[in-house]
């Protein structure tokens, strides 16, 4: 498939989508406990799933309280936002001529619930808006944004139909790692993750679903998703261009124990890039070892191969194993670990091989960490960290970005609190001018209901 006209392939994005749309999704927006714009604020339920659906009771679902909720009808309505300053390092994560700037920052989040004896249906949506007060740093003013509707349907005990449509708006997956606190992603490749100099701001949008059917002993899962991705500025000066990229997966997997199951995974994929040359299609297999829950931990352990076919006959077929994992430790009720380790196949515009002047496949490893932690009934505390390592295929350049950051609120009142906020992003290049360190403080106050 090839990217002809952004116009037509979006046309193309809608129907497909909305297909699979219907069909059902995985939701990736858990809940944290402190932090700046956490989704439905403190006290709101967790929206994520885990990745096999059972019967039993999950102890990972935080269910939220009525006495946080606002009630309208049938709903359950989770409002919050934060208030506040905030001081910029290096707003346009530059390598040279860094320019800081002091700023107001403003947060306001939402989770809605619905639910009835056969489905449920959550809205969810987070917006991180910030400021620079400093002549010349206007231009780095930015809104990252989450957003979405997850719909669940169970007309019977073994058979579940999930969908997802989201809107995500960032610079790279460290942008709103903050916003959202989730190790979960809903990129399938790694296109975009990457923290780069002077990034522009992309659009993605999201279509996801998902049939799960489950035996006596076994279960299968039939998935499929749309992610489309726009530049504000579609030039080579980006990570990427615009693309769209088409994912079916189909898994397998069999009850080791009540707890305890192994999965066969296989995906195909087709992306279009607006650069044909760069579009592409590949397949991924894995087989793994999950568990619904083992005392304290729940999570999946994987490994196998991955291949994406170029378009390019430069670039040619670039293949690689693929080691993972992603879960969740619970050890005390106070207390949530989460994060994920996963490589994924893409392209990037920011290097290029000689038989490939506008671009070259990239492998880009990804490991991501959250922690939620209530010191006490008036203190939370949550902290976040995050490595991306971005190999270019057939190019010397390879980057190292890293993330630290945390956030500890202090509640005045039942839902009045004060935040500060943390977090510092660094990327290591070998390439020249490439380099940058970025530092982000923040002090304000959250506000729920």
């Amino acid at each position: 498939m090839k990217f002809k006209t952004n116009l037509g392939n979006w046309r193309r994005l809608v129907v497909v989508g909305g297909a699979v749309f219907l069909a059902g999704g995985f939701a990736a927006v858990p809940q944290a406990r402190a932090q700046v714009g956490a989704v439905g604020g403190t006290g709101a339920p967790a929206i994520q799933p885990p990745p096999v659906s059972t019967d039993r009771p999950d102890i990972f679902v935080n269910p939220g309280r009525t006495d946080d909720a606002l009630i309208a009808g049938g709903w359950l309505i989770y409002p919050s936002a934060f208030v506040g300053g905030t001081f910029d390092s290096n707003v346009n994560q530059s390598a040279t001529n860094v320019r800081s700037s002091a700023g107001i920052r403003l947060t306001p989040s939402l989770l809605a619930e619905s639910t009835n004896d056969f489905s449920k249906t959550t809205i969810y949506g987070v917006a991180d808006g910030r400021i620079y007060l400093s002549q010349g740093a206007g231009s780095a003013d930015e809104v990252d944004v989450s957003s979405g509707v997850i719909e669940t349907y169970q007309p019977l005990a073994d058979l579940i139909f999930t969908g997802q449509g989201d809107y995500t708006r960032q610079k790279d997956l460290f942008s709103t790692l903050g916003d959202t606190h989730s190790v979960q992603n809903l990129n399938p490749t790694g296109i975009g993750l990457s923290p780069v100099p002077n990034p522009q701001a992309y659009n993605q949008l999201t279509a996801a679903g998902s049939v799960q059917k489950n035996f006596a002993s076994a279960f299968t899962i039939v998935s499929g998703s749309v992610v489309g991705q726009i530049y504000d500025q579609n030039t080579n000066l980006n990570q990427s261009a615009n693309n769209v990229t088409f994912t079916g997966t189909l898994r397998g997997g069999f009850w080791l124990t009540p707890a305890l199951y192994g999965y066969f995974e296989g995906a195909l994929d087709s992306r279009d890039e607006s650069i044909s040359g760069l579009g592409s299609s590949g397949y991924r297999v894995v087989g793994g070892l999950g568990t619904d829950q083992i005392g304290l931990v729940r999570g999946e352990l994987y490994a196998g191969y991955q291949a994406e076919d170029y378009s390019s006959s430069a670039i040619g077929t670039i293949s690689s194993p693929v080691f993972g994992a992603r879960g969740y430790y619970y050890p005390v009720p106070e207390l949530t670990l989460n994060a994920s380790v996963d490589e994924e196949l893409g392209v990037s515009l920011l290097a290029a091989t000689p038989g490939s002047p506008l671009g070259t496949a990239t492998r880009v490893t990804t490991a991501l960490a959250t922690a939620d932690y209530s010191i006490a009934p008036q203190w939370g505390a949550s902290g976040r960290a995050g490595y991306i390592r971005t190999d270019y295929v057939d190019n010397p350049r390879r980057d190292d970005a890293w993330t630290g950051g945390g956030t500890l609120t202090y509640q005045l009142v039942r839902n009045i609190g004060l935040t500060a906020d943390y977090q510092h992003i660094q990327l290591s290049s070998n390439v020249a001018l490439q380099s940058f360190s970025r530092d982000v403080v923040t002090l304000g106050v959250t506000v729920k209901y």
